[in-house]
């Protein structure tokens, strides 16, 4: 016969106080442990009552050509001075000509050296076979190009809790070689300074990037990157998490050069008619910007959120601290026959009416 009692049995929670420094001091560390770490760590130190979001944002930028231009460069051709690799003929040109294309919105693009070819086409082009031919060609670098100067007008927003800043509202750093958060506020460059536009040379940009013109090429060794051009991410990275004051904001420049990769792009010029055009080969350095960071808000189903996790620890140390007292302790015996008891099976034998005309169930206790 199926004993339904036992199969059905249900099993409910039973408090036992067991007297043993041992499992007390070790689960009250547990729980000081876990208060710490839910309460001092979790909510407080990294901030588990803001809710996170990525802003998004927009950035403009501008180049300007130096007022005096430095000469006798040494990959100049008419240059006195060594060059490793082979000199071209240095052109002047202003930022009108060296930035390319303009109004670009994530990007910028400056030419370092431009190969430019004269072309004409002596037929008609409703001839499928009709093609432009080089009459002339030159190679030339653009000259100090490290002395360019771009202006970084940049605006964050964060959609979720409506904090949006421009650039110039706002503290900002920017990354040097060691990884140290620094602001510049000199005759030229200028970065970070609340009221005033980010405005780096070129050459300064790279030199925080860990690139120079003058080094190996990344795709061919025989040349300087100043041939080949390169390409660099510009980090702007947005935070308002780094104190406790969430009116707070800052950004922070990171510049890393791309492996690996020169860069050029195609330019033709129409001249007096469709069969004549200038082609420009440019090679350029190529700046490709990217808004980024973390700006928190107070929300407070995400500190309920942090502290409701903690409950799971509590459960888990107390679990510990159970199976090491009914399992390796030396009384673990003793403590498991205080911890766990089973009830007699209770079954209903008759029922029966007392003198007062009530109605009672009489119980027979079985196996005593």
């Amino acid at each position: 016969m199926v004993d339904w009692d036992s199969l059905l049995a249900y099993n409910t929670i039973k408090i036992v106080r067991i007297r043993d420094k041992r499992l007390g001091i070790l689960h009250l560390i547990f729980m000081v442990g876990i208060v710490l770490y839910v309460v001092a760590y979790s909510a407080i130190y990294k901030k588990g009552y803001l809710s996170i979001e990525e802003p998004v944002g927009s950035i403009r930028t501008s180049l300007w050509s130096p007022e005096i231009f430095k000469n006798n460069e040494p990959y100049c051709k008419n240059s006195s001075e060594s060059y490793q690799y082979t000199k071209l003929e240095c052109l002047y040109y202003d930022d009108a000509l060296v930035a390319y294309p303009i109004g670009d919105d994530v990007g910028f693009t400056a030419t370092t050296r431009m190969k430019i070819s004269e072309q004409k086409a002596n037929c008609s082009f409703s001839d499928p076979t009709c093609k432009f031919k080089t009459i002339n060609q030159t190679n030339v670098y653009m000259a100090d190009i490290e002395s360019f100067t771009i202006l970084i007008d940049h605006t964050m927003y964060a959609p979720s809790s409506g904090i949006q800043y421009n650039g110039g509202d706002l503290s900002g750093y920017v990354l040097d070689q060691d990884g140290n958060e620094i602001q510049i506020n000199e005759t030229i460059n200028v970065i970070g300074i609340e009221g005033r536009p980010d405005i780096l040379q070129l050459g300064k940009l790279l030199e925080f990037g860990g690139v120079s013109l003058d080094d190996p090429s990344m795709i061919n060794s025989s040349n300087p990157i100043r041939y080949d051009g390169c390409v660099l991410f510009v980090f702007i990275e947005y935070s308002n998490t780094f104190s406790y004051d969430l009116n707070k904001i800052k950004y922070v420049y990171s510049i890393k050069k791309v492996d690996d990769t020169g860069y050029d792009i195609p330019e033709a010029i129409i001249l007096d008619n469709p069969n004549s055009r200038l082609y420009y080969k440019r090679h350029a350095i190529r700046l490709i910007f990217i808004q980024t960071g973390l700006i928190g808000s107070f929300n407070f189903q995400s500190l309920l959120l942090t502290l409701v996790s903690g409950l799971g620890l509590l459960t888990v140390s107390t679990l510990v601290v159970d199976q090491l007292a009914i399992r390796f302790l030396p009384q673990r015996k003793s403590y498991s026959s205080f911890k766990f008891q089973t009830t007699e099976s209770f079954k209903m034998k008759k029922r029966i009416v007392n003198d007062d005309g009530e109605d009672k169930l009489y119980h027979n206790i079985e196996t005593l």
